[in-house]
Parts: structure tokens; C-alpha cells; sequence
């Protein structure tokens, strides 16, 4: 019983810890963009358009804070994030498990999407991005090289290259797994507009490809797999408010 419980307190640290990258990410994000409003753009009374706020809330976040957090804690731990984290070209094989990856998440999550919203009646929440490209979808052919530049290596280097190779080392690959996705959906929380219920149902959504993010990673042991699947799901997804707002025009 003794054991146990020595392992379970050792354990929650980690875990209290990679919550605190997730949620330090997003709010050193949030700072990177009040500095940049209070210091340049109220200043120099610069207009921001929607689309202007929306690349530079991906600079801010997922190209600046999100590898800034990850680098300090690094840092503070005297570990070196370049040797943590496996990257490298991806061979054939991954490259086919990178389609694959991809269209199984767009399956998964029309699915899951589906049960979901029929076993709780409610409708998933708004999320702020996809909204704005909606609303400009002349601006999504320049939004979607920047899925690929900023978000999806942004985001996959603090969730699963740091925040579930951390949780590896400790419970193993399954439980990291879970355990980062648990940190990774609710995070999006910030973008995200509606009721709360329905936030719980996107946080919900969100799950299925984050877990398939991580078990790529897990699979091949290479971060720009997961990367590319990634932004290969979410440049769809804006693809597809792209033909639904133009028509395919």
C-alpha cells in the first residue's frame, strides 16, 4: 500500500507540471500578444484586421510561446529539448503512415462527432479561427501554409514532443497518450464560442485526433509525423470551410 502510494505522489508532480506547460504556453502566448498591442499597435494606432489578430495570435502562440515555454523549462532542468525530442525526414513507410494517420482522424472524428452530439443533444461550441476564415475565405489559401509553418509544429513540440515524452518516461506510452490529450483539448478552450456544455463537446471532439496524433508519435518515434498529420487534418478542415463559403468558386 506503501508503494503505491509513493509512486502515485511521485507521479502527480509530472503531471501538475506538464498541465502547467500547457496552460503557461498559452498564457505566455496571451502576454506576447498584450506586449505587442500596448507597446506597437495602440501606440502607433495600427488597424488589425480579424485576419491580422488571427496570424498574430499564431505567431504569438503556437511560433513563440509554445516553443519558448518548452526551451525554459528545458533549460531550468538542464536537459537538452534537441536530444528529447526525435525528428528527422520521414522515410516511405511513415509517409504512408502519415496518410493514413490523416484520413483515419477525419473518419474517426466524423464518427465520434456524430455520437457524440447524439448521446448528449448538444452541438459543439463555435471556434473563433474557423469563424473568422469563414467569414473571410479569401484570406484560407494564406491561412492554411501557416497550419503547417506555426500550428501544427507549434502545438505537436509542447503536447507530444515535450508534454507526452515526459509522461513516457514515467507511465508509459498509453498513459501519455491519454494523459496529453487530457492537457492538449481543453487548452483550445480559449478559442472556442458558445455555452460551456458545448465547449465540452468540442474539448470532447478534439480528443479523438490528438490521440491519434500521439499514437503516430508513439509508432514511429519521429515528431514531424505527428506534425504532418496534423496539419495535413487541420488544412483540410479550413479546405473545407474554404468550398463551403465560396461554393467551390
Amino acid at each position: 500500500m506503501n508503494s503505491v502510494a509513493q509512486r502515485t505522489g511521485s507521479r502527480l508532480p509530472l503531471v501538475l507540471t506538464c498541465y502547467g506547460l500547457a496552460i503557461g504556453g498559452m498564457a505566455l502566448g496571451i502576454g506576447i500578444l498584450l506586449v505587442a498591442f500596448l507597446v506597437v499597435i495602440i501606440p502607433l494606432n495600427l488597424y488589425i484586421s480579424p485576419t491580422n489578430s488571427l496570424v498574430l495570435s499564431l505567431v504569438a502562440v503556437q511560433g513563440l510561446a509554445f516553443p519558448g515555454i518548452a526551451a525554459l523549462y528545458f533549460r531550468y532542468k538542464g536537459r537538452s529539448l534537441r536530444g528529447f525530442i526525435p525528428v528527422s525526414v520521414p522515410s516511405l513507410r511513415q509517409f504512408g503512415l502519415v496518410i493514413g494517420a490523416w484520413i483515419g482522424a477525419l473518419v474517426l472524428v466524423l464518427f465520434g462527432a456524430n455520437a457524440v452530439v447524439e448521446l448528449v443533444g448538444t452541438e459543439p461550441a463555435g471556434n473563433a479561427a474557423a469563424e473568422t476564415a469563414a467569414e473571410n475565405p479569401e484570406f484560407i489559401p494564406f491561412l492554411i501554409p501557416l497550419v503547417f509553418l506555426l500550428n501544427a509544429p507549434g502545438e505537436e513540440l509542447l503536447f507530444r514532443g515535450v508534454i507526452q515524452g515526459l509522461l513516457r518516461e514515467r507511465f508509459g506510452p498509453a498513459a501519455a497518450i491519454l494523459l496529453a490529450t487530457s492537457a492538449f483539448a481543453p487548452i483550445h478552450i480559449t478559442a472556442l464560442i458558445g455555452s460551456f456544455d458545448a465547449a465540452l463537446v468540442t474539448i470532447v471532439i478534439l480528443s479523438i485526433p490528438s490521440i491519434v496524433f500521439g499514437a503516430v508519435y508513439e509508432w514511429t518515434d519521429n515528431l514531424m509525423v505527428p506534425t504532418l498529420v496534423h496539419g495535413l487534418y487541420n488544412a483540410t478542415l479550413f479546405a473545407g470551410l474554404y468550398f463551403a463559403s465560396t461554393g467551390g468558386a
